[in-house]
């Protein structure tokens, strides 16, 4: 009984160590962005052999959070699969971008550079480059987010073509730079103004950036239209080749308000390039939706090449 017993428990052992042997890491750390003037964290997700095949390197996948979210929100909020790194080969960027809407903003009044884009570009990119064995070509690398993240994501993609080899929007806010055009025509203000929207509630431990408050820039996201106008997703999209376009995929819920926004920003894809996919789901703008929606882009990515040798 007693031989019994101990072979039960080495066998019990021997599965537990191979299951957190296939297990995806999940690191939280920190970098410094001149862009914003901050000291900002970020998740990285690594796939379970990242620390004994010291010799590959691995496709990057870049999720931005959306309105209110944060460094860690697409683990804790939209139920992000770790496992995706592992099963797919590949690492898992979670940046923060607080309030930002991923833009560079012009209309700030509390005196902080707010290049939010900037911060994504020319500061983390380079950071993951030079911390984490990741492959330096833009078919190896991917852009996506939810909801601002969307809209983020479709932004930053679109201005840099030669980044990014696959961009997508879950369910984004894609008119949002339109509906600040509208404000300005009718002298009307509500999405030119994130801080609106925020209040002192804290949501992350980081010093001057913790409450929603902290997190959002003061004053207005563009002073002008024309500033608008360099980060419209509608415009982006008419200014490269088809052939310098990244694959574009767009989802969202059948239940969500933004879903006429992504069809039709959808359709203008489709006379613009052939690399593209757009699927629609039942669900709302809420984490079921994100969680399912997550699952169905990595296999596309997969399809596409994004994850290939």
């Amino acid at each position: 009984m007693l031989k019994k017993s101990i072979l039960l428990i080495f066998w019990t052992l021997c599965m537990a160590l191979g299951w957190a042997q296939n297990q995806s890491l999940v690191l939280r750390d920190s970098f410094y962005s001149p862009a914003v003037g901050l000291q900002l964290k970020y998740t990285a997700i690594l796939p379970a052999t990242y620390h004994t095949q010291t010799d590959v390197t691995f496709p990057v996948v870049y999720l931005l959070h959306g309105h209110t979210g944060n460094y860690t929100s697409w683990l804790t909020y939209a139920k992000l699969p770790p496992q995706l790194a592992t099963q797919y080969n590949c690492i898992i960027i979670l940046p923060d971008g607080g309030n930002s809407w991923y833009v560079n903003w012009t209309g700030q009044t509390d005196g902080k550079p707010q290049r939010w884009e900037d911060m994504l570009v020319k500061d983390l990119l380079p950071m993951v480059a030079k911390r984490y064995r990741s492959k330096p070509d833009r078919q190896h690398r991917t852009l996506g987010g939810l909801s601002m993240g969307g809209f983020g994501a479709l932004s930053v993609g679109l201005r840099h073509p030669d980044l990014f080899g696959f961009v997508f929007s879950s369910a984004g806010a894609i008119n949002f730079c339109q509906n600040i055009k509208r404000e300005m025509a009718r002298d009307t203000l509500d999405w030119n103004s994130p801080e609106r929207w925020s209040d002192g509630d804290r949501v992350i431990d980081v010093p001057g950036f913790s409450t929603q408050r902290e997190r959002t820039p003061a004053g207005l996201v563009f002073k002008t239209p024309a500033d608008a106008d360099q980060f419209d997703p509608y415009l982006l999209l008419e200014k490269p080749d088809a052939k310098n376009l990244p694959y574009l995929h767009l989802d969202c819920g059948l239940k969500d308000d933004f879903l006429t926004e992504a069809q039709q920003f959808g359709e203008l894809i489709r006379k613009k390039s052939p690399r593209y996919s757009f699927l629609q789901m039942p669900g709302e703008h809420e984490v079921p939706y994100w969680q399912q929606a997550i699952e169905h882009t990595f296999l596309i990515m997969q399809q596409e090449g994004v994850f290939e040798p």
